[in-house]
């Protein structure tokens, strides 16, 4: 799957700047998204945050969040020149830029939890929005399905992993998660229209 995503990603470079940034309809996913070391740290600071820490998520059913600081040193590892450019070249879209007025987010899927079907929500309207949502660990049962030409395709995402999905885009959602957890970064670019 992964892949044919990208090979087909790949098309649109050579395509009109139009088409180049309306291609992301769908979603990508792309294993190996940071360097060991990176990902390593990012897992490091995110296994310091305390359950005192973390709220009830109101966008989806039993799954806990952490929203971080603007100032908090973790944009600058998040949004490093390596990763700002591997998001660039999978979506086909060389004017990506991190969107910091929306915060990131560490979220916590445990036993229970789910997300029912939705399309991103498009928070800044004169730009073109991506999300992108880092696996930092999965030990669970849920997976994330895409409805794409009214067929369902699913994903177990894998440690390390980054699924990228434009605002307003593709329907998507997270099965409940029967055992296991699942821990996520939420992060998002933007472009200009």
């Amino acid at each position: 799957m992964t892949d044919k995503l990208t090979r087909k990603n790949k098309m649109y470079k050579n395509k009109t700047r139009s088409k180049r940034v309306n291609m992301n309809i769908n979603m990508i996913y792309e294993k190996n998204a940071f360097t060991k070391n990176t990902f390593d740290n990012l897992v490091s600071i995110c296994s310091l945050i305390t359950e005192k820490e973390m709220i009830d998520d109101i966008k989806a059913s039993e799954r806990q969040m952490y929203v971080f600081d603007k100032n908090d040193p973790i944009y600058k590892i998040v949004f490093n020149k390596n990763f700002i450019n591997k998001v660039r070249s999978i979506t086909g879209n060389p004017n990506l830029i991190p969107c910091k007025e929306v915060p990131i987010e560490y979220r916590k899927y445990t036993k229970g939890s789910h997300m029912g079907w939705h399309r991103d929500t498009q928070m800044l309207p004169d730009q073109l929005q991506y999300e992108c949502v880092i696996t930092l660990s999965n030990t669970s049962d849920s997976k994330t399905l895409f409805k794409k030409n009214n067929r369902i395709e699913e994903i177990s995402s894998e440690p390390n992993s980054v699924i990228v999905v434009r605002a307003k885009g593709i329907l998507h959602m997270v099965t409940k998660t029967n055992k296991g957890e699942r821990t996520i970064l939420k992060i998002v670019f933007k472009t200009k229209l």
